[in-house]
């Protein structure tokens, strides 16, 4: 059905189009009846040289004999327009200001070819084409040429063309305007239709359109990247929730069970002093988890990158490595340092050295106590490529894919220290340099290499 809001915009769309037609064909018509009277005018000029060389060469007598004229005939006013319109010419010779022979008649005349258009009577109008010849002796001859009947049905046959297109095409542009329009509608309603089920169920349904359409295909598209973009956010704001939500809780119920443990033990010093100290920690565990939220956000937002400067590497890292080494041999590990030196770097140090800290915490937590850790440091033609890696017992395969999402824990049980967010600021720290962060596979143990960029990421 046709709703008056599409017969609307028809109207106006093929008013629009109907007018531009209309003048560009007018324009168009007009061009071609200028080009026939630029031809016939040519022909008029040429034909007054042929008169005037006629005259040179073979005198006045002649002249008159080509025309078919009388010697001292004269046409009155209503001759000389009979003629005009019978013959389609008309001349007029005079001597001095005497009229000689031909039109005695009040037709305006020019010096060169030009145009007007005068009123025969009962004739009608008629476009004439004339021009004066001045010859030698004082003779002057005004002629007189009608427009060629050719051009002038050609003329004609232009403006009836005009007439039936303007009379017939704007009611089927409007016709065709308004079926395109309701087809269009038709395939926006279904896609709106879609996005009303996408509404219901976000993350399993997507829109289908089978138009043609590229604009149409390129919206569709377009919304299911963005759905896929939503859904992506939900579901790690989902993770996220969940993953505060189980590392505040056990921590918070430790502590409630302290609360309730020194209620109980309010007569023993010692008791008392060590539910103290049990809870002070769980606490101290809750807040390292938003303070870690916190930096992990910061982060996020690319703040750091208007403080990036270039620094040595190298040192950096054997100066967190040195502070490790004690760590390392006190926990039965051994630690192996490969550092090339003089290796530079564009970037945060504080995040760098965090970056490091962070996979170096993961190591001590996730690998025997006899493995064998290693941090390395090689340098390539435009980055520097970072190595840190033990041979634990590694990470699943199952779970690599998600090592780095945000509260993921391979350890579902949860019964280990920390807050999964570890790795997270590791990858986040990595985008922010535009790193390239992986986790080798078919490796023993946990592999993380790292290759930062050595120029500076603004400069991309």
């Amino acid at each position: 059905m046709v709703s008056r809001y599409h017969l609307k915009r028809a109207l106006l769309s093929s008013g629009a189009l109907w007018a531009s037609m209309l003048l560009l064909l007018w324009l168009l018509a007009q061009l071609l009846v200028w080009q026939d009277k630029q031809i016939q005018q040519h022909e008029f000029s040429e034909f007054l040289g042929d008169i005037e060389s006629m005259l040179e060469e073979h005198g006045f007598e002649h002249v008159l004999q080509e025309f078919e004229l009388e010697d001292e005939v004269i046409w009155p006013e209503h001759e000389a327009h009979a003629h005009l319109a019978d013959e389609g010419w008309l001349i007029a010779v005079f001597e001095q200001d005497k009229l000689l022979l031909g039109a005695d008649t009040h037709l305006m005349t020019s010096p060169t070819p030009h145009w007007q258009t005068v009123s025969l009577g009962e004739e009608g109008n008629a476009e004439l084409l004339t021009a004066t010849v001045n010859l030698p002796g004082g003779l002057r001859i005004h002629y007189w040429q009608k427009r060629d009947e050719l051009h002038t049905h050609k003329s004609e046959f232009y403006a009836q063309l005009m007439y039936w297109f303007a009379l017939l095409s704007l009611p089927l542009m409007v016709a065709a305007i308004t079926c395109f329009q309701v087809k269009h509608s038709r395939t926006l309603q279904a896609l709106s239709e879609q996005l009303a089920q996408v509404a219901h169920s976000p993350d399993s349904k997507r829109t289908e359109v089978t138009t043609s359409n590229s604009d149409i295909i390129t919206l569709s598209v377009a919304i299911n990247r963005m759905l896929d973009e939503i859904s992506r956010l939900h579901g790690n704001l989902k993770t996220m929730s969940v993953g505060i939500a189980h590392d505040l809780k056990t921590p918070l119920s430790r502590i409630s069970n302290r609360l309730q443990s020194m209620y109980q033990d309010l007569d023993d010093p010692t008791r008392l002093e060590g539910h103290i100290d049990k809870a002070s920690n769980e606490l101290a565990q809750v807040i390292n988890t938003f303070n870690n939220l916190v930096r992990l956000n910061a982060i996020e937002s690319g703040k750091h990158i208007q403080g990036f400067k270039t620094f040595d590497l190298s040192a950096l890292i054997d100066e967190l490595a040195q502070s490790y080494l004690p760590v390392f041999e006190d926990s039965g590990r051994h630690f192996e340092v490969s550092i090339v030196p003089a290796v530079h770097c564009h970037g945060d140090k504080d995040l760098l050295g965090q970056l490091i800290c962070n996979l170096l915490e993961n190591a001590l937590e996730h690998s025997q106590p006899n493995a064998h850790v290693w941090l390395r440091l090689q340098s390539h033609t435009q980055s520097a490529l970072l190595q840190i890696g033990d041979d634990g017992p590694g990470i699943p395969v199952k779970d690599q894919a998600k090592v780095f999402d945000k509260f993921y824990r391979a350890d579902i049980s949860r019964g280990r220290p920390g807050n999964g967010l570890g790795l997270s600021i590791v990858r986040a720290i990595c985008e922010v340099h535009q790193a390239q962060l992986c986790l080798l596979e078919s490796q023993p143990g946990a592999v993380f290499n790292i290759e930062i960029p050595t120029r500076s990421v603004l400069s991309n």
